[in-house]
């Protein structure tokens, strides 16, 4: 147990000094939410819902850096260290298999806190106001929803070839940000059908949800957890074969 807080503490320290992942799970988000958000009337809302304008984007780009720190801290940082031979060097001490895995989802899990937390602050100044309980209920439906994608990104870095990892992640992000409704409201129609069936689609409608004290529907938990669990099958055969390969 030692060994894989030890670990996960060298992961999280790797992510925090990575400026690029910073940039894109953090800063990224947040400029995006300021340029969005503000610019539009605090009064304005989005058609068909009760839910302002500044509130949708909030939980929207809160939910886009979330999904990317899940995905791109683990699908990156494993497939540079397969190309370096760093899982090869663990394999030869005293830690477990599943600590390994344990490090990557355990790191990746807290890496996404920040990335919500920050939109969060930014949108509290400009005039988001939410009860204490909506903003701890959204910050809990987005981080644990974080899951399948930190799943996801362990499956990408195992089991896609090492040069295309970051092509593939960067498709998987910012399609399935697309479809899911975080850079505008989808507003209904074939976009929305499909966006329906996405973790990212989910993952930002149940925190909406939650906010407006809208029903949740039992649909989008179950959609939200067949991804985590389907993601973390997949992500288990990959690191087995990974590890087989290595």
């Amino acid at each position: 147990m030692t060994g894989v807080i030890a670990l996960t503490r060298l992961e999280i320290l790797r992510a925090l000094r990575n400026r690029r992942v910073m940039f894109f799970t953090i800063l990224y988000p947040t400029v995006l939410f300021l340029l969005t958000a503000g610019t539009a009337p605090a009064s304005k809302m989005v058609d068909g819902t009760h839910l302002s304008l500044r509130t949708y984007f909030l939980i929207a780009y809160a939910s886009f850096g979330a999904l990317g720190a899940a995905l791109t801290t683990n699908a990156q940082k494993i497939a540079t260290e397969r190309k370096e031979g760093w899982i090869r060097q663990l394999r030869l001490t005293a830690l477990p298999g599943n600590g390994y895995v344990i490090s990557k989802i355990a790191s990746a899990t807290l890496i996404t806190i920040p990335a919500i937390a920050i939109v969060f602050i930014v949108g509290g100044s400009m005039g988001v106001h939410l009860s204490a309980a909506k903003w701890l209920a959204a910050f809990l439906v987005l981080w644990a929803g974080a899951l399948a994608f930190t799943a996801l990104g362990i499956a990408i870095g195992y089991g896609v070839p090492q040069d295309s990892v970051q092509i593939v992640t960067i498709l998987v992000y910012v399609g399935g940000s697309f479809l899911g409704g975080q850079f505008f409201p989808l507003g209904g129609g074939a976009l929305e059908n499909v966006g329906k069936a996405l973790p990212t689609y989910q993952v930002r409608q149940l925190a909406q949800d939650v906010i407006t004290g809208a029903h949740v529907p039992s649909s989008g938990i179950a959609i939200l957890i067949a991804w985590t669990v389907g993601a973390s099958v997949l992500a288990a055969r990959m690191y087995r074969r990974g590890v087989d390969a290595g």
